[in-house]
């Protein structure tokens, strides 16, 4: 509807420049991604990818005041954990 048409237009033929030291590049189209400092951005990312971590419920992870724990979010970073390194290669 129309909140998917407003949203779309947003992110619709995003560009950015890279700067390094005092050297620009030319303009590169962004494809993929939230919008880095966009209020949209946390709200789009985690409906992106509520289905992943729904996977992961009852998978190995910390035990912490009784609640077996295996990701942590904010935004748009993640930050898995397990007891050990094959816990942590399962849920990845």
């Amino acid at each position: 509807g129309d909140d998917i048409r407003l949203i779309s237009n947003i992110y619709w033929e995003q560009t950015a420049i890279i700067k390094y030291e005092n050297s620009y590049s030319p303009y590169i189209d962004i494809k993929r991604g939230v919008r880095q400092g966009c209020i949209l951005s946390p709200s789009l990312f985690n409906i992106y990818t509520e289905k992943i971590f729904k996977q992961l419920e009852g998978m190995p992870g910390l035990k912490i005041n009784g609640k077996i724990i295996n990701n942590l979010r904010y935004a748009d970073d993640t930050v898995l954990v397990a007891e050990s390194e094959q816990e942590l290669q399962e849920l990845v």
